[in-house]
Formats: C-alpha cells, sequence, structure tokens
C-alpha cells in the first residue's frame, strides 16, 4: 500500500497543480492544438491541457520504474544520496528541456524564444520534482519517527 502510495500521491497532486493552473488561465486564453510550439507559457499549458492522459500515464511509469526504486534503494538511504539522485534528474530534465526547445525553436526568431522556452520547461520539471520529492520524503518520514523510538524504547529498556 506505501510503495503504491509512492507512485500515485506524487504524481497526482502534480498534475492536480498543473491542471489547476490550466484550468484557472482558460477563460483568459482558450487551449488550441496551433498554441503548441508558439514558444510561450500558453503553448506548455496548451499541450498540457491537450496531452494530459499520455503525460498522467507517463509520470506514473516513471515513478513506479525508475524514482520509487531508486528513493527506496539501500544506498540512497542518505541525505547526501538523495541530494545526488536529485542533482542527476534535475541534468537530466535540463538535457531534455534543452533537446525539446531545439527542437521546435525557429532559428529565425533569434535565440531568446529558445532559451525563453528552454527557461519554462526546466521550471516545470523543477517545480514538479521538487513537490515530488518532498512528498517521497514526508511518506517516508514515519518510519524514521518510528526506528528513532525503537531506539530510545530499546535504550530505556536496558
Amino acid at each position: 500500500m506505501k510503495k503504491l502510495l509512492k507512485v500515485l500521491l506524487p504524481v497526482l497532486i502534480d498534475f492536480g497543480i498543473f491542471w489547476m493552473v490550466v484550468k484557472y488561465n482558460m477563460p483568459d486564453h482558450p487551449m488550441k492544438l496551433i498554441e503548441i510550439g508558439n514558444g510561450n507559457l500558453y503553448s506548455l499549458m496548451a499541450y498540457f491541457h491537450l496531452f494530459w492522459p499520455l503525460l498522467l500515464v507517463v509520470g506514473i511509469l516513471t515513478q513506479y520504474l525508475i524514482i520509487v526504486p531508486l528513493w527506496d534503494s539501500k544506498g540512497a538511504h542518505s541525505l547526501k544520496a538523495r541530494v545526488i539522485i536529485g542533482i542527476c534528474i534535475a541534468f537530466i530534465c535540463i538535457a531534455f528541456a534543452g533537446s525539446i526547445s531545439y527542437i521546435i525553436w525557429d532559428p529565425t526568431q533569434g535565440r531568446k524564444p529558445l532559451l525563453s522556452f528552454w527557461w519554462y520547461l526546466s521550471e516545470i520539471q523543477l517545480i514538479y520534482w521538487v513537490i515530488t520529492f518532498v512528498i517521497l520524503y514526508l511518506l517516508g518520514k514515519p518510519r524514521i519517527i518510528k526506528a528513532i523510538q525503537q531506539d530510545k524504547e530499546m535504550e530505556s529498556s536496558v
């Protein structure tokens, strides 16, 4: 049950936040397929609005196949290891954000749209992963507290 929470809860909370941002911006700026690829925040929101089921499946699979096993591995129980995992994921996300930005970038518009779109994608990923890791930390926190309490009980019984 706890692994199911680690897989679903972070993804659903992240997607809930993104859904609310998109939902409350729709009256001001309708989401259309033609908006995707303009290199601005509304193009990302249109992409999320139109492809959220696919993105949700990818998020759940990523969480289940990569993130939770990394988080639960014996070598990743120290804070240092988890920070290193977070930094590696950040570099991978920044590289993918740059690649996607470059693919949809129109060189005739200059570099500003490329850097702007790269920043938007990186920013969204940063928010996503910070929320995910905070939730995973909070889900694991009772285990740490129980271990400390058990140590104290063992010390007091001796």
